[in-house]
């Protein structure tokens, strides 16, 4: 069996001073030849690195005029269907409309231009059936099964009742809404009223 070597606490041999040179943030962290981290850990803001026009953005954030220019390409390349009442919702997800009025109501009222407007169909969250060996395998032994036949008998009511469940909630969709022609002159005429 080979001996380890013994180098005492108080030898030269077990620490010694040396230069080092490398990247240091403003709040000291050394970096290494790590730049980037550096630089990154030691900002606060930043030019985007994509286009040099866009106005400086937070460091640790990201550049909103790209963020823009991206989500309108991204709706720009959506195919387009015509809205027949279904849910539907504004392209960022913060606003739905599940019938005609609320959406008259709300472009009127913060008059809203059709033009940029940008709305996309819904897709419905349903609720998830439920595996009864998955819910309880942290209860079961391993690579176990439940072989109780009313509690299985059980789950598969509720979930019988699950897949006849309406909606839960609602999503944006990857289809972009074209107004019917009629809604389009009903908005035109709410806001001459609206002047009148």
């Amino acid at each position: 069996m080979r001996e380890e070597k013994v180098v005492m606490y108080e030898s030269p041999e077990a620490a010694s001073i040396q230069t080092v040179t490398g990247w240091v943030d403003r709040s000291g962290l050394f970096w290494g030849k790590d730049e980037h981290m550096a630089r990154y850990s030691g900002s606060t803001h930043r030019h985007c690195a994509k286009n040099p026009d866009h106005p400086v953005h937070e460091t640790r954030g990201w550049c909103r005029a790209c963020q823009a220019e991206g989500d309108a390409a991204r709706f720009d390349a959506m195919p387009r269907r015509l809205w027949s009442g279904e849910p539907i919702t504004h392209y960022d997800g913060d606003k739905y409309f599940f019938d005609e009025e609320s959406l008259l109501d709300w472009i009127v009222e913060h008059e809203i231009n059709l033009a940029d407007l940008k709305l996309v169909f819904c897709t419905p969250n349903y609720p998830r059936q439920i595996d009864a060996d998955d819910y309880f395998c942290d209860d079961l032994p391993e690579d176990g099964e439940i072989n109780d036949d009313q509690l299985l008998a059980a789950f598969e009511l509720l979930n019988e009742m699950i897949r006849k469940s309406p909606p839960l909630s609602w999503s944006p969709g990857n289809e972009a809404v074209e107004l019917p022609q009629a809604f389009v002159e009903m908005v035109a005429r709410e806001r001459q009223e609206a002047q009148a």
